[in-house]
This record gives structure tokens, C-alpha cells and sequence, in this order.
């Protein structure tokens, strides 16, 4: 290109740039206002001088013909290539400047126009970006996650961390190259919910999944994956952030726990079907005991012969009631005992149970304190059954750890936080504080086991966790030598009204109870359906208590729906466990016929739970005793066979 000095001057000035002049000879011809800005030196500076005064070290010791090849060869060799350069400003300080260089003739010589930048402002910026980036990358590799940058579509993956080796088992080459290749380690059986699943991913801002990979040392691994949309420049294709986070470890402790809990479950369940059966085969011969006993204690017998009677019922009532609370115990604690809360009335609770103790209380020759007034006409929420069975178990311990002719208190108040509190105090024996840690330990008698005093061990601690169950709790003070007292705290029944007091002084209560005189029945044919010999003598000899009774025994289910069907009886004793069928199916079947649907049947079995009872009532059960059972309760349905459960005739 050839120019005039006019026109060379005139581009210099109008240039944008910095534009530097030279001869072929490195000398500077013309140097423009922007590059006096750049470089800090006047025109009248440097023009004629060697261009190598606007270069650092070695370029700025080099002589006629080297800084020509600076400018115009190596990487800029073809003219019109750009290039990056240092500059040396007049003090001596360096700087990051972009070159352009162009070639022309001036005169028929040739000359080198040079069009330069200053690229401080951007090459701090961008070796900031690469610090960032560098301590991003630091970042990345020391962390075990995998974190990936893709595409939606078409999918490719524009960054993936190394960590992604240490995962799956690939490389982030081989990710790079093969989007696909991700399925290729997906486990079998996951493959097809995760292609729908990351369809999902297109349209989801965030989205979280598991699967399983199977790598290629055929190891499996569980991960955790979670998809989110990165916020790109506007006309750049939208991205996706992928981390992938190895949950192995934990999903193998999840499946640890998870076995460990169906074994436990399975353990519980075996105890509790262990204690189920042990309850039925003890159940089963105590009530052949004690109904025998029973019989024997109505006989015209000696003072020692009654004695001997009393002695065998005591003993085979204390082993009943050990596997009842046995039982209790560990209903509560395989969660399996229910409890129905309701507003229950205290003052009838506490009559219920003191009309029960007054035999004990009259041999001891007690005196009960009971509080006057209605300060106990409070209506709490409790179960019943449970609440009643609790202060049963306090009021039977001050009893028997009393002293003769000693004294016991029951008094009730209301706290402050919304609890009611009953409390049944004693001036007996009492308790060390050293042994009171132990008092709600199951079988621990605290050393009253080697006196006379009949006990389980077991009564406190099932009702600790009853009253825990009901929302309540329990609270215990006592000194040895001086006397116990124990308290049940339930939460007060709101909505429901009740009338408190200011209580009065405790007066003393005496109870009388009167024996019910059975009445005689009118001829009575009787089935029995039960496969233990010893319980069909116990039930012969009931029959034969009462006149006009014809007791007819069946051990089979089906044998005894036969004679139902052929004898009419007015009253059916059925055992739930036959040879043949259950009685159960028993029960089922003579409801559903219409000759034996009204034909009362009471069900007589050792299993005593709750729920068993009241399923077997809703069946249509008449009745349901539980052995060993009752004598007196059992001639009640030989008297009056159509009574209702719980009647008297």
C-alpha cells in the first residue's frame, strides 16, 4: 500500500488506537496522541529514536532489523495477524498491549504502521477468571461428588469433574466423548425409570433422584442425583448442574437397620407367640387347680382340710396373676397392648377398688383415711380397666407391707400444670433410699422375697408403663421404717364437668360385702366342647352341683355342632382350641344357623387378651370366661343362661 505523508499523518491521528510508525530500520517516524496516552512519552520523544525503547528486555537492547521481525514476524509474519505484546511505558513500568501490524511504502521504502491496545484492564480480568477458576477446579477434584455441566439438546456434557472416575468407574474423557455412556453403567433394573425420570429434566428447574450403578468392576453402588437449570447469556443454549453424591455406605446402613428392625420384629413376635401359648398351657391346668380347689372348698371339710383348700387357691392365684402381668408387660412392650382413653370419674374408681380390699383390709385389722367431700368427683383421662388396676396395685402394696392394725390414706388433688393426683400413702415398712432406684425393676422384690409377704415383683413396673401409656406418670416417696406413699398423676378430662372441693378431714370407712346365694336352675341341657380330660371332670362335677343339669361333651367342633343340632341345649360351654376346627368357626357357624343362633354360648378359654374377648363378643359370644375361671361366676350361666355378661341373675 502506498501513502502520502498526508494521508499517513492523517491516519495516525484518527486512529482509534495507538499508532506507532517505523522504517525498516526500527526507527519511529510517527507516534499518535493515544500512544503518547499509552506510553507516556511526547511524539517529539520518540520519533527518530529506535522503536525499542517502547519494549522490555531483550527486545529493548536490540538493534537495527531484530524489532522489525518483533512486529512483523514470528506469530504476525503473515501481516494483519494480531498479536499480544508487552509495552514499556517511560518509567520503565511493563504492560499486556494488543499489536496489529500492516505493512506499506512510503517513498518507494517500506514502513510498518502498528496499531496497539492497552490490555490491562482485560488481562487482570481474565487472570482473575483463571484464579477463580483454578481454585474452582481445586475445589472440584477435592470434593467426592461429581459435579457436571450439559447441554439439554442435544446432550452433551461440557464439563465433568474427576471425581467422576473415583463413582462410576469412567474417565471424563470417555464422558465427554459418549453422553450415552452413562447408561451403559446404570444397573439393569433402573434403566427405564431413569430415562423417564431425566426426560423429566428438560422441563423441571430442580430435580432429585436415586439409582444404582453397576460398574465396571461389577460392583454396585447406590447415588443420589440431583438436576438443576444454571441460568446462562442470552443466546447461549440453556445448561443443566449435575451432582452425584455415592450414597452407598448409607443405603447399605439403612438396609442394615431395616433387617436388624424385621428381626427384632420377628423375635418379638416369637416371644410374644411364645408367651401366648406358654399363657394357654399354664392357664389350662390352673384351671383343672382351682376349680378342683374350688369344689373341695364347698365341701363339708375340716378346719385343716380348708385350710389346706385355702393354701392351694392362694398359690395357684398368685402364679395366675404372675402370668397376667407377665403377659401385660410384654404386650406393652412389643406395643401390642391397647388402650382406650376416656373421661373416667376417680371417686368410682376408688370405690370399685376399695370394696375389692376390704377382706384384706379387715384380716390386717386396717384403718382406711378416705377424704370427704368430692374433692374425688374429678373425671380424668384414662383407661378404666387399667387406671382401676394401677391403684389396685397401690392400694394391695399398702396393704401388705402395712403393719397390723396400721393405717392407710388415700387423698386427691388437682395441680397447677393440669394433672389430677391420687395418692394411697401407708405407715409401713417403707423403702431404703438406696433401693428406690430399683423399685420399677420387673421381679425385683427389693429382699421381700425372703419374707412371708406374698408377692410378683412385677405389679410397679407394669404400672409404670401403664400410666406412661395413658399420659400420666408416677411419683414415689418413702423412708424406711416410716411408710410409703405413692402417687398416680393423670392429665384432667377437659370438657367434662367435675365438682373439686376443698377436702376435709379423712374419715375412717368400714365396708361390708354379703355372699350372693346362687338360685337353683330348672332342668338344663348343657353342651361342652373341650379336648382336656381334666377340665371335662372339673366342668362333670360343676354340672353336678346343680339339679337338673345333664351335661352332654363333645371334643371335636363338628362333632358337637351335630349333637347342637340334635339336642337343642339351652346353654353351650365352648373351648376356642379343638383338634378340628377352632372354636371360633364354632361360634361362626352356630350364628349363622337359624336353629342354633339363639342358643346362648358363652365361650370358656386361657386366652385372656383384652382384644381376643372383645372380638369374640362382637361375634355373638353370650358370655366369655377366661381360666382358670371363677366357680361361682360359672354356676351364674348354669342358673340363668340367658343373663348378659357381668349380670347377676
Amino acid at each position: 500500500m502506498t501513502h502520502s505523508p498526508e494521508n499517513l499523518n492523517s491516519e495516525v491521528e484518527s486512529s482509534v488506537a495507538g499508532t506507532i510508525t517505523i522504517d525498516s530500520h526500527d526507527i519511529i517516524q510517527t507516534f499518535s496522541p493515544i500512544a503518547e496516552r499509552l506510553f507516556g512519552y511526547k511524539s517529539s520523544e520518540v520519533v527518530g529514536h529506535n522503536v525499542s525503547m517502547l519494549m522490555p528486555e531483550p527486545d529493548h537492547s536490540g538493534r537495527d532489523g531484530h524489532l522489525a521481525k518483533y512486529w512483523a514476524s514470528d506469530i504476525a509474519h503473515v501481516l494483519g495477524v494480531d498479536r499480544e505484546v508487552t509495552g514499556l511505558r517511560k518509567g520503565g513500568t511493563a504492560f499486556p498491549m494488543h499489536l496489529s501490524v500492516e505493512e506499506s511504502v512510503f517513498e518507494g521504502k517500506p514502513m510498518f504502521t502498528g496499531m496497539v491496545h492497552d490490555l490491562t484492564v482485560e488481562v487482570a480480568n481474565r487472570m482473575s477468571q483463571q484464579e477463580s477458576e483454578g481454585r474452582f477446579r481445586q475445589l472440584v477434584n477435592c470434593i467426592d461428588e461429581v459435579f457436571m455441566l450439559r447441554t439439554l439438546t442435544p446432550v452433551r456434557y461440557v464439563y465433568v469433574s474427576p471425581a467422576v472416575e473415583k463413582i462410576y468407574g469412567l474417565t471424563a474423557d470417555q464422558v465427554l466423548a459418549d453422553p450415552e455412556i452413562f447408561f451403559d453403567v446404570i444397573h439393569p433394573d433402573d434403566v427405564a425409570e431413569l430415562r423417564e425420570t431425566m426426560a423429566k429434566a428438560d422441563t423441571s428447574s430442580r430435580l432429585e433422584f436415586e439409582c444404582r450403578i453397576l460398574r465396571p468392576d461389577g460392583e454396585v453402588r447406590w447415588l443420589w442425583v440431583r438436576y438443576s437449570q444454571v441460568a446462562t447469556v442470552p443466546g447461549d443454549p440453556p445448561l443443566l448442574a449435575i451432582v452425584v453424591s455415592d450414597i452407598t455406605v448409607r443405603k447399605n446402613a439403612q438396609r442394615a437397620e431395616a433387617s436388624a428392625r424385621a428381626e427384632a420384629e420377628r423375635a418379638n413376635a416369637a416371644k410374644t407367640e411364645f408367651l401366648s401359648r406358654m399363657s394357654h398351657e399354664l392357664r389350662t391346668p390352673m384351671n383343672a387347680i382351682l376349680g378342683f380347689a374350688q369344689l373341695l372348698g364347698m365341701d363339708d371339710l375340716s378346719d385343716n382340710q380348708h385350710e389346706s383348700v385355702r393354701q392351694i387357691i392362694r398359690g395357684g392365684q398368685h402364679l395366675l396373676d404372675l402370668i397376667n402381668e407377665v403377659l401385660d408387660i410384654s404386650g406393652i412392650d412389643s406395643g401390642q397392648l391397647a388402650l382406650s382413653s376416656e373421661p373416667v370419674l376417680v371417686s368410682d374408681v376408688i370405690d370399685e377398688v376399695m370394696d375389692l380390699v376390704v377382706p384384706l383390709v379387715a384380716a390386717r385389722n386396717l384403718t382406711v383415711l378416705m377424704p370427704t367431700g368430692d374433692v374425688c368427683h374429678v373425671h380424668v383421662l384414662a383407661d378404666r380397666q387399667r387406671f382401676k388396676q394401677v391403684l389396685l396395685n397401690f392400694v394391695s402394696n399398702a396393704i401388705k407391707y402395712n403393719r397390723n392394725d396400721g393405717e392407710i390414706r388415700l387423698t386427691c388433688d388437682t395441680r397447677p400444670n393440669g394433672e389430677f393426683a391420687i395418692t394411697v400413702s401407708d405407715k409401713g415398712i417403707g423403702i431404703g433410699s438406696e433401693e428406690l432406684e430399683r423399685l420399677f425393676t420387673p421381679f425385683d422384690r427389693l429382699g421381700q422375697e425372703a419374707t412371708a409377704v406374698e408377692g410378683t415383683g412385677v405389679g410397679l413396673a407394669l404400672s409404670q408403663r401403664l400410666i406412661h401409656l395413658m399420659g400420666g406418670r408416677i411419683e414415689v416417696e418413702s423412708t424406711a421404717g416410716v411408710g410409703s406413699s405413692f402417687t398416680v398423676l393423670l392429665p384432667l378430662a377437659g370438657g367434662v364437668e367435675s365438682r373439686t372441693v376443698e377436702q376435709g378431714s379423712p374419715e375412717a370407712r368400714t365396708v361390708s360385702a354379703t355372699a350372693a346365694v346362687p338360685g337353683r336352675s330348672a332342668a338344663l341341657t348343657v353342651v361342652y366342647i373341650e379336648d382336656n380330660l381334666a377340665n371335662v371332670r372339673l366342668m362333670e362335677q360343676l354340672a353336678a352341683r346343680r339339679q337338673g343339669i345333664t351335661l352332654i361333651h363333645a371334643m371335636q367342633g363338628g362333632l358337637a355342632l351335630e349333637l347342637i343340632t340334635s339336642s337343642r341345649p339351652g346353654l353351650i360351654l365352648l373351648d376356642l382350641h379343638l383338634p378340628d376346627m377352632s372354636g371360633e368357626e364354632v361360634l361362626r357357624r352356630l350364628r349363622a344357623e337359624s336353629i342354633t343362633r339363639r342358643i346362648p354360648t358363652v365361650v370358656v378359654s386361657a386366652d385372656a387378651s383384652p382384644g381376643q374377648i372383645r372380638r369374640i363378643l362382637e361375634m355373638g359370644a353370650s358370655g366369655y370366661l377366661t381360666k382358670p375361671f371363677d366357680v361361682e361366676e360359672l354356676l351364674l350361666w348354669f342358673d340363668n343362661p340367658h343373663r348378659m355378661e357381668g349380670e347377676s341373675p
